[in-house]
């Protein structure tokens, strides 16, 4: 076991803790405190904790792993990303302007207000529950991976991933989002300069141009189709759709915009996201690809990282980039957990089980949740079978899915609450019959078929329903 490698990794854990109990000092007991800082997140953090809510074991450990399995595509459909930063800003300053008007804390009280629809928002409800816990657990998974391979099995995947999760349940439930974003400022830069500073210092080891030219000669892991024949064009289709939306309709994202201090807020967004979001996503698949040539035969694709840094970096820079990866991993989890603890929180417990509730319980009941959503990711963690972005891919399809409701009840007068609920309930059930049982995918993954289905819902049943429910949000949203 590398001791230095684990000091460095400890202290990381520590810093984010002391960040937890800073923002625990400054944060009040009312939910728009806890959950949303206050509406405080300015042009520095409001940017940066965006970026490191979207970045996760997924982009740091997962892409690595893909393109070690697949290689270079990967890349082009994740950079999709960065240029979908700007139906992010625009969407996300409507939904702020909506959100400052209304008092709104969370997505699933947005879309019920839209559409005046309690049914509405419990199936936007279940939806995002039932794919966020598969995406909690591989971050539980990442970090398993990681303090297993930083102490050569010393510290065994379950404990890591017990660590992880403990760490993240304490700093999240002391100081709500205030803590989650003042920790993402550290984690979100830590992610962009430690991937700079790894390519940076790994670039003479693995020879780049030298292991690039026998690549291309000798697999298909330059080519766009990739080294497994899987990105074929409907699969790229249904990525570049897939990554694009989703990123929108993320529960843990779409919260973030409710967050804001003002609209300069989404200006500075604009600006830095392209940058760190293709930092983040070409360095793990560059360096998954080289790693086909420099460590083939792994067993875990989501492991080459770790492995390269461990072969061909000294300690020191070994420890400051896993802690970068654990950065991720963390921003990620606490980010998605404080949505779904807030959803439970304001839209179940305040909302329907005791109304009378003060702030203070309704935040409580938020702490509780939270604990209850990270032990749950757990146990699926310590039980899961596949990759890290095999799981991944589930939690962004279906969460794409139910971006047509939420456009609908933002920009559409005629959508209607009969719309909404038929986009959500027939496109996730076309989604789960496409990807589990009989129903037909036509070349693309079950998304695109799954979407087509979503959105005619919503037009037909809007067409054919009462007049809509959305007309005075709309209107809000266009003062």
């Amino acid at each position: 076991m590398n001791g230095t490698v684990l000091a460095i990794v400890g202290l990381y854990l520590v810093a984010t803790l002391a960040i937890g109990w800073y923002g625990y000092v400054r944060t009040g007991t009312t939910p728009a405190e806890y959950f949303l800082a206050g509406g405080t997140l300015g042009r520095v953090v409001f940017p940066l904790t965006m970026f490191a809510t979207l970045m996760s074991a997924f982009i740091f450990l997962g892409s690595a792993g893909w393109g070690y399995q697949h290689g270079m595509g990967w890349f082009a459909l994740l950079g999709v990303e960065a240029v979908a930063g700007i139906p992010l800003a625009l969407i996300g300053l409507r939904v702020w302007r909506v959100g400052r008007d209304r008092g709104f804390l969370t997505p699933t009280e947005l879309i019920g207000t839209a559409y005046d629809s309690d049914a509405v928002k419990l199936a936007v409800l279940v939806a995002q529950f039932v794919w966020a816990i598969p995406y909690l657990a591989i971050q539980a998974m990442g970090g398993g991976l990681l303090f297993e391979s930083i102490t050569d099995g010393v510290i065994t995947f379950t404990q890591g991933a017990v660590l992880l999760t403990v760490v993240t349940g304490i700093y999240l439930t002391l100081g709500g989002l205030r803590s989650v974003a003042w920790s993402d400022v550290l984690q979100g830069v830590a992610v962009v300069v430690l991937l700079g500073g790894a390519i940076g210092y790994l670039l003479p080891a693995l020879e780049p141009a030298a292991v690039t030219a026998e690549l291309a000669g000798e697999t298909e892991l330059l080519t766009p189709a990739g080294e497994l024949g899987l990105f074929t064009p409907g699969v790229w289709v249904s990525f570049l759709l897939m990554n694009a939306m989703a990123m929108i309709a993320y529960p843990q994202m779409f919260q973030r915009f409710l967050a804001a201090e003002d609209e300069r807020a989404f200006r500075s967004l604009l600006v830095w996201w392209p940058v760190m979001v293709v930092v983040a996503a070409l360095v793990p698949v560059l360096l998954g690809v080289w790693g086909a040539a420099a460590i083939p035969g792994l067993e875990d694709p989501d492991a080459i990282l770790p492995a390269l840094l461990s072969a061909h970096a000294p300690p020191w820079i070994f420890g400051v980039v896993m802690g970068g990866a654990l950065a991720a991993m963390m921003s990620t989890a606490d980010s998605l957990v404080l949505t779904l603890s807030s959803i439970v929180s304001r839209d179940l417990y305040r909302a329907h089980l005791n109304p009378d509730a003060s702030s203070g319980r309704e935040t409580w009941v938020g702490r509780l949740t939270a604990v209850v959503l990270l032990g749950f990711g757990l146990a699926i963690a310590l039980v899961q079978q596949g990759t890290i972005i095999d799981l991944a891919v589930y939690f962004i399809q279906g969460n794409a899915l139910l971006l047509p409701a939420f456009l609908g009840a933002l920009y559409w007068r005629r959508a209607s609450a009969w719309g909404a609920l038929a986009s959500v309930c027939c496109g996730q059930a076309y989604f789960v019959a496409a990807e589990f049982g009989p129903a037909p995918s036509f070349a693309f993954l079950p998304f695109v078929p799954a979407l087509l289905v979503a959105c005619g819902a919503l037009v037909a049943g809007s067409l054919l329903s009462a007049q809509s429910k959305t007309t005075a949000l709309v209107a809000t949203n266009r003062s």
